[in-house]
């Protein structure tokens, strides 16, 4: 399993919603958490979609608070439109400012089956935007209206496809 990076195809692909948990979903998703935790730069979430799985899910780990999301639904964005830095690991060493409502009210199922619908704030509800894009084909970058606002860490470029969709602007 890998992680696929921008310009891959994979990446702007819809997910399908899941409609049966298949016995070896928990063993993706615990290859998926491996994959997340030891990439570098390090990521706090993986959609199903960056790793080849057209299925709607993703995992998450922020600090204390870890899981796995399938088929989530943001039922209603409020709160404060917040501008904050995002990273991804399709796109590793880059980052970029998006805008996103700071509260999200959420409905998705875990791994058992088990329904939620829940207000989700702060770094949380970011994730939780951020991961449900992939799901639906679209990367932060789409957020970003020149490369004047992109950061890139030591080591790290601009991929050519995300350069030559600045250019062709």
């Amino acid at each position: 399993m890998k992680i696929y990076t921008y310009g891959h195809p994979v990446l702007r692909k819809k997910a399908k919603k899941v409609t049966k948990l298949e016995k070896n979903v928990e063993k993706i998703m615990n290859e998926m958490f491996k994959i997340m935790r030891t990439s570098r730069p390090h990521g706090i979430g993986l959609a199903a979609t960056q790793v080849g799985i057209l299925q709607s899910f993703f995992i998450y780990e922020i600090e204390d608070d870890s899981g796995i999301v399938i088929n989530p639904e943001i039922l209603e964005r409020r709160g404060a439109l917040e501008k904050e830095n995002e990273g991804c690991l399709s796109v590793p060493g880059v980052y970029g400012a998006v805008e996103r409502p700071s509260e999200i009210v959420v409905r998705y199922i875990d791994l058992s089956g088990k329904s939620y619908e829940e207000v989700i704030k702060g770094l949380k509800a970011r994730v939780f935007q951020h991961e449900i894009d992939h799901l639906n084909g679209v990367i932060f970058t789409d957020y970003i209206d020149s490369i004047e606002e992109l950061e890139v860490d030591e080591g790290y470029e601009i991929p050519e496809a995300l350069l030559d969709r600045f250019i062709r602007k």
